[in-house]
């Protein structure tokens, strides 16, 4: 076996360079130039955080009921909430993307959906500040950005608890329990003679 400062092992791994990059000379370039083109997101890309408006009414989807907050892990999201007559409101909302895992709780436990990931990740900045969203900038971006497929009630439902069995499956295992007692009478049984036979 030739050693690493062989003259055949270096000729061999230059040969081998040489070819690596004379096959990808001629090949299709599969760099996406962002932000000049704008790259394509798959259905279930999760990316920025945002505040939704309800479809049919135009409302504000949020009602301030703080299961996001309870629930987010880095503790980055503040909501206060504003009673009404007909239905509550979150009088403020506050999140800290600077600090904010992407985990999507946040997302999961929202009972009106209000809360979503978009398919944007494209929020860079110089000044930290920038990165602590109100509500107004919340819903900002939930108009800007093309929504993610991904809403609290869909998770919700995947999530559900496993399916019954079939009922032809479970008439076959009925019959197992008296054959399971049938050793244990025989048992029984043959230890009936014995007894009488004392």
């Amino acid at each position: 076996m030739a050693s690493d400062t062989s003259p055949l092992f270096v000729i061999r791994a230059v040969a081998k360079a040489m070819w690596v990059t004379l096959f990808n000379l001629f090949r299709k370039p599969v760099t996406v130039h962002y932000p000049d083109k704008e790259r394509a997101y798959p259905d279930r890309y999760r990316g920025l955080l945002a505040l939704v408006y309800e479809k049919d009414t135009g409302e504000e989807a949020c009602i301030g009921c703080r299961l996001c907050e309870y629930v987010c892990p880095p503790a980055v999201i503040k909501v206060e909430m504003l009673k009404s007559e007909k239905r509550n409101y979150a009088k403020s909302f506050s999140l800290e993307l600077y600090a904010c895992e992407f985990c999507e709780l946040c997302v999961q436990v929202c009972p009106t959906d209000a809360i979503v990931m978009m398919k944007s990740f494209d929020m860079a900045t110089a000044d930290r500040r920038e990165m602590l969203l109100d509500k107004d900038r919340l819903h900002a971006i939930g108009l800007q950005y093309q929504q993610s497929w991904a809403t609290g009630n869909k998770l919700r439902d995947m999530q559900g608890p496993p399916k019954m069995a079939r009922p032809e499956a479970a008439g076959h295992a009925a019959p197992a329990a008296p054959a399971a007692a049938a050793p244990a009478s025989a048992a029984a049984a043959a230890a009936k003679p014995a007894g009488g036979e004392a």
